[in-house]
């Protein structure tokens, strides 16, 4: 069964790595996992954005790790995309996992590069863990020591590695951090890849596709794919369409 992940919540309609956009994809049931990135503040905080710096996705400016939680907050997350969007803030991981409790898995990619953020595998696994949701969480990220670090800590929260093209020893790698899932640039799944994954057990998915063609060819070759889009809506219309026409 195809496995639908919103990147960064439902981002095509919604401003990225809001609650609106968190909220806007838990309206359809068809959606599984929302996929959200996470930094630290200037205080240690886990914050929700995408990039490193505010420049591009609020009305702030410079590093996320420049400003403690309480003025990342002052910050308007969602005028960007559009008016009706104004006043949205830059959540906390806190209240992302406070949402979807109970309600929709989430995949969390902590943006760990090299040094940057001491500390930020303790403090995602500490949210989590107040919030009771090690079964409802899965951590990823592209530093591999970082997720061989979460799972030496929390041993019970899966953890995944992600890669842009397709490197050699997948499952050495996997056994070695004791991660078990991958994400992987659609460009590079193949039969063989997606075949050899399933024979060992690893949950294996793409990244991120928005075009039509590309999702309803990616839904035939591949029906039990994760796919993460910023545009759920049309892989739910083509799974759905195939669906009635079966």
């Amino acid at each position: 069964m195809m496995t639908i992940v919103a990147h960064r919540g439902w981002s095509g309609d919604a401003p990225e790595n809001t609650m609106a956009a968190f909220r806007l994809a838990m309206t359809d049931p068809g959606i599984a996992i929302i996929e959200l990135d996470v930094h630290l503040s200037k205080d240690g905080v886990p914050v929700v954005m995408h990039d490193h710096t505010l420049d591009r996705t609020s009305n702030g400016t410079g590093p996320i790790k420049a400003y403690t939680v309480e003025e990342l907050r002052e910050f308007d997350a969602g005028g960007w995309f559009s008016p009706g969007f104004a006043g949205e803030r830059i959540p906390t991981l806190e209240e992302v996992l406070e949402l979807a409790k109970g309600r929709i898995k989430l995949h969390v990619e902590l943006k760990a590069l090299g040094d940057e953020y001491p500390g930020i595998e303790e403090a995602v696994i500490a949210c989590i863990r107040r919030q009771d949701m090690e079964d409802e969480v899965v951590l990823s990220s592209f530093n591999h020591d970082s997720m061989k670090k979460a799972k030496e800590l929390a041993p019970s929260i899966r953890t995944g590695l992600i890669f842009l093209g397709k490197p050699t020893l997948l499952a050495e790698q996997l056994r070695y951090t004791g991660a078990t899932s991958i994400s992987m640039h659609h460009a590079f799944a193949t039969r063989a890849l997606v075949d050899e994954m399933a024979e060992h057990g690893i949950d294996f998915g793409v990244w991120t596709v928005d075009d039509a063609a590309t999702l309803a060819r990616l839904a035939g070759d591949y029906p039990n794919l994760r796919i993460t889009t910023n545009c759920p809506d049309r892989l739910l219309r083509i799974i759905r369409q195939d669906a009635l026409s079966s």
